[in-house]
């Protein structure tokens, strides 16, 4: 689900907010909507901080670069 388990349980979080929202504004009432909601922001605040660690270590993205086949010592290419 997620790249990390901080990804992972913010993803779990969003998805639970994700479910209680509507379905309190459905049906279950108020305190459902509310909680759906305080998942949602909670998730969305924790996706933000954990962003910065994505990429720590990493200097500068890979790039695809082609290169020729490499020759045997002494050999002609032909």
């Amino acid at each position: 689900m997620g790249a990390n388990s901080k990804q992972g349980w913010c993803l779990f979080a969003f998805l639970i907010g994700f479910t209680f929202l509507p379905a309190g504004l459905a049906y279950l009432g108020p305190i459902f909507a509310a909680l759906g909601l305080v998942f949602m922001i909670g998730a969305s605040i924790g996706f933000v901080r954990i962003k910065p660690l994505e990429h720590r270590g990493e200097s500068e993205p890979a790039r695809l670069v082609s290169t020729p086949p490499r020759q045997e010592p002494g050999r002609i290419a032909g």
